[in-house]
């Protein structure tokens, strides 16, 4: 497939090609006004020297991420257990040291809070001169480890950039905020934790169903993130039922104050 627009990218499907050449000419020029591939400021795709991520449209809340991906460049990149669900890819480090500030990082760290899709192309070599990317699909973070994210893959990527504007504006606090909407957004647990409490939130004491005629309560994850071992297994008492007003003043203040849940929850009582 030719690229020429920035946005052309979000219209690849998994299996479609794309010549080194175009992929390079379009993240280049996108941010030369009067080019043949500019698509307005908004539509820049931004780099960091050789370090095979890019972004379409300012940080943090880019439209998307791209990763080029040299399968063995990483020892811990490529796909996991050999299903196409789930791809490693490592962070990037300067002397062996891993910089969550840095760009090509943030951008990683930050998915699960803004939703944008990453759009992950591995290289594949016809002859010396005739190299393509194949686009594998597009994946959102799943698993934030210490030197490298596991990224699993989006069957509807257009979905996913419908992310909770109140999550949106917080920024202070970086991984550990996302590693807490990571294990918050584990279906699972708030499937379990739903179906073993009663659909009360836990700060106001307010039925939803009894305002709004229809039954509703959100999950929220109370125990911090930096109590946990490796090993920790979450459990359903780790959660707490809170209906939506309650749960955005609990993040509101869980992101600009550090507090604990218990603290909060003192707090709004």
């Amino acid at each position: 497939m030719e690229l020429r627009k920035p946005l052309d990218i979000l219209a690849l499907k998994a299996g479609d090609t794309v010549s080194k050449k175009n992929l390079n000419e379009l993240i280049q020029q996108s941010k030369i006004e009067g080019s043949a591939y500019w698509a307005g400021e908004d539509l820049k795709i931004g780099n960091t020297p050789q370090q095979g991520i890019n972004w379409v449209g300012a940080l943090p809340e880019c439209r998307a991420v791209i990763i080029k991906s040299k399968l063995g460049s990483y020892d811990k990149d490529g796909w996991d257990a050999g299903s196409k669900e789930f791809y490693r890819y490592s962070f990037k480090a300067r002397s062996g040291q891993v910089s969550q500030s840095e760009k090509a990082n943030k951008v990683l760290i930050n998915q699960p809070q803004f939703g944008y899709p990453i759009l992950l192309f591995t290289e594949q070599k016809f002859t010396k001169r005739h190299l393509i990317w194949i686009f594998e699909g597009a994946f959102r973070v799943s698993e934030l480890e210490d030197t490298c994210v596991k990224l699993a893959r989006l069957e509807d990527y257009s979905a996913s950039n419908e992310v909770r504007q109140q999550e949106a504006g917080y920024l202070e606090g970086g991984r550990k905020y996302v590693s807490h909407l990571l294990i918050e957004r584990n279906r699972d647990a708030a499937l379990a934790v739903k179906k073993t409490q009663p659909w009360v939130c836990d700060i106001c004491s307010k039925v939803f169903s009894d305002r709004y005629g229809v039954e509703y309560i959100e999950a929220h994850h109370k125990v911090p993130v930096s109590t946990y071992s490796e090993s920790y297994k979450v459990q359903v008492s780790d959660f707490a039922l809170l209906c939506p007003n309650c749960h955005t003043a609990v993040h509101i203040l869980m992101r600009t104050k550090a507090l604990a849940y218990s603290e909060i929850k003192e707090q709004l009582k």
